[in-house]
């Protein structure tokens, strides 16, 4: 008896030093398990909530979600500091499989809006500090859960949360499945001290940029006293071999090329260019914005001809917002379609012209030829839209609208719209935040561009407009819509709640998931 007892005993230990041996000791610094369970002085919010509204919650210092691999996912973050003094950053995670951003919220013109990169600390606003955390998912993640625990600390001060990230088997593509191509003025970067190539590579940091948000960038500058648009793709000039090698870039879904100021030799020359380099079917000429008179139309008819005559395939795009305002065919918007039938190929129409009617969409759709395509664009203060009247969740449905009304572009007009840059002063003619979407970050006391808050709303929901063309895929189009139903039914019809918003989010993710 007392033998079987001793038998028992040693194999109990035997196994349970097995087991230990078979699980790695978890390193406190990556775990989070040295993270205090009841969380005091920090808040962590989704990245659709009002920050402001902290002091009404309940403190949290863990969050959990599900991603896919080449997103970008976001949290907000809250900290009640002892003092005023700046806090270090210090992330534990995996940097070969997702990068880490913490930024600053910062405030312009009365609002909080602006995302300042923080390098390794962050200063408070008084005794707060407000941060967005940002983590992008790399190509190559396996499919696990992640854990990320970022620590803020000042002496022997430490707020520390952890955010867990299950990566799921599902990647959304390097080349957007729709064109969102959004304008850049140029001119309005603080260019003081800059060389000529200097001032290149500050237009091509702004590009950059847009590049990682899902965007089709283009560089917009309008000819004196004309609605007339010269529109590039590339912050180098035309002749120059990097512009070649630039626009080849996957994430490119269109690119855009000039006309205006390019004699007929060169035109020719840059067509055959962007031909050699396989680009001329992405390509596409913004030559007027938004032509309101008879006369403007055949303007354009007349420049189209000009590019057609040298590439009969290239593209031409024309934004709207009416029909023509005089002549035969006054204030009919669907004659655009049949005026500039054969000059443009992507029509491109204003939200605001639907009237918030779906059926408008349909109309526009139905005038529609072999080889057109019909855009949509924001502006002013249409919503949902990106201006600063549009809500968390409105900012993210402005793709939703895009995929319920099957529309193939999205375009924004300027992302740095602003009446002067030093001092930075917004325009005062426009509603305020449109053409607004970047920062100079020499205005906020950084050596990189900021972006905006609502940019950041927009992405992702150009994040959840290519999971639903893959759930599509998988389902068709009728389950896809039903699911959307759930949270948008129309452009005056949808959820003001961010728990349905994430939820929408969270149900594509599963089911685009192998």
């Amino acid at each position: 008896m007392k033998s079987s007892h001793l038998l028992y005993i040693i194999l109990l230990i035997t196994l349970l030093s097995t087991a230990c041996k078979d699980k790695e000791p978890e390193t406190p610094g990556n775990s989070g398990d040295d993270i205090p369970a009841i969380a005091t002085n920090t808040w962590l919010f989704n990245s659709l909530d009002n920050m402001e509204n902290y002091t009404t919650t309940t403190p949290e210092n863990r969050y959990d979600m599900d991603v896919v691999r080449n997103e970008y996912e976001s949290v907000q973050l809250v900290i009640q500091t002892d003092s005023k003094k700046s806090l270090t950053i210090e992330r534990s995670g995996d940097a070969d499989a997702i990068e880490f951003q913490c930024r600053k919220v910062a405030s312009f013109n009365g609002k909080y809006d602006v995302l300042v990169p923080c390098d390794n600390e962050i200063e408070p606003e008084g005794k707060i500090v407000r941060a967005w955390l940002t983590f992008k998912i790399k190509p190559n993640a396996e499919t696990k859960r992640y854990k990320e625990v970022i620590r803020f600390k000042e002496g022997r001060q430490e707020y520390a949360v952890a955010i867990s990230l299950n990566v799921v088997d599902a990647s959304l593509p390097e080349t957007p499945s729709i064109a969102s191509v959004f304008g850049i003025n140029p001119q309005n970067f603080i260019f003081s001290g800059l060389s000529e190539e200097g001032k290149i590579e500050k237009r091509k940091e702004a590009s950059d940029l847009l590049l990682e948000y899902r965007i089709s960038p283009y560089f917009s500058t309008w000819l004196s006293g004309t609605m007339k648009t010269e529109c590039f793709s590339s912050p180098y000039d035309w002749n120059d071999d990097r512009t070649w090698s630039y626009l080849a870039d996957k994430r490119f879904n269109r690119i855009a090329l000039p006309s205006h100021g390019l004699s007929d030799e060169e035109l020719q020359a840059m067509l055959n260019k962007a031909r050699e380099n396989g680009l001329l079917e992405k390509a596409y000429f913004y030559l007027w914005d938004e032509p309101t008179k008879t006369a403007e139309y055949e303007e354009i008819r007349s420049m189209a001809d000009r590019i057609h005559q040298y590439a009969p395939e290239a593209k031409v795009l024309t934004t709207f917002y009416c029909g023509p305002t005089d002549g035969e065919y006054k204030d009919d918007l669907l004659a655009t379609f049949d005026l500039l039938n054969g000059a443009t190929s992507l029509f491109c129409t204003s939200v605001w012209a639907l009237q918030g009617s779906e059926t408008w969409a349909d109309r526009c759709k139905d005038k529609l030829r072999p080889d057109q395509e019909w855009w949509s664009y924001v502006c002013m203060s249409i919503t949902p839209g990106l201006a600063s009247n549009s809500t968390a969740i409105e900012n993210r449905a402005t793709m939703w609208r895009c995929y319920k009304e099957q529309t193939s572009g999205f375009l924004y007009w300027v992302v740095n719209g602003f009446a002067s840059v030093y001092p930075l002063r917004p325009r005062s003619d426009l509603p305020e935040g449109d053409g607004v979407l970047i920062y100079p970050g020499e205005s906020f006391d950084s050596d990189k561009l900021c972006t905006s808050i609502r940019l950041e709303r927009w992405r992702d929901g150009a994040e959840e407009y290519d999971m639903l063309m893959m759930y599509e895929k998988k389902v068709g189009r009728e389950a896809t819509l039903s699911l959307l139903n759930n949270v948008y039914k129309g452009p005056t019809n949808y959820t003001s709640q961010s728990k349905y918003a994430l939820a929408l989010r969270k149900n594509l993710i599963e089911g685009i998931s192998e």
